[in-house]
């Protein structure tokens, strides 16, 4: 028996998705994905929030993370400042703050001691 998927089906049921079924979805592909021998997929980032600061970035980013049983656990959320330094994209972990911008200041201030 020959089983004929319609990709523009499955995409309109996905836009339909609450939440938890896309978690189910997910790893249902993850799964499938393992069967075929494919590496698992890096982790993710999402950014929940984004603002202009100094000479950079701040984001609050949460981050999700592949277990050992494939399941994704989240992680969250952080802030990062992304700057150029010396013609080079760095970033700096900033953390869990109400804050942010205090922070940084913080930390770039110790970093110049």
């Amino acid at each position: 028996m020959c089983m004929h998927i319609n990709i523009n089906s499955v995409i309109s049921q996905v836009e339909q998705m609450n939440p938890e079924e896309l978690n189910q979805l997910q790893e249902a592909i993850d799964r499938r994905r393992r069967q075929l021998g494919h590496k698992p997929l890096k982790p993710l980032s999402t950014v929940v929030e984004r603002r202009d600061y100094g000479n950079g970035i701040l984001q609050l980013e949460t981050r999700a993370y592949r277990r050992k049983d494939g399941k994704l656990t989240e992680r969250g959320p952080y802030w990062y400042f992304h700057f150029r330094e010396g013609g080079r994209q760095k970033t700096m972990y900033v953390g869990q703050t109400d804050d942010p911008e205090a922070r940084v200041d913080e930390i770039m201030t110790k970093e110049e001691e």
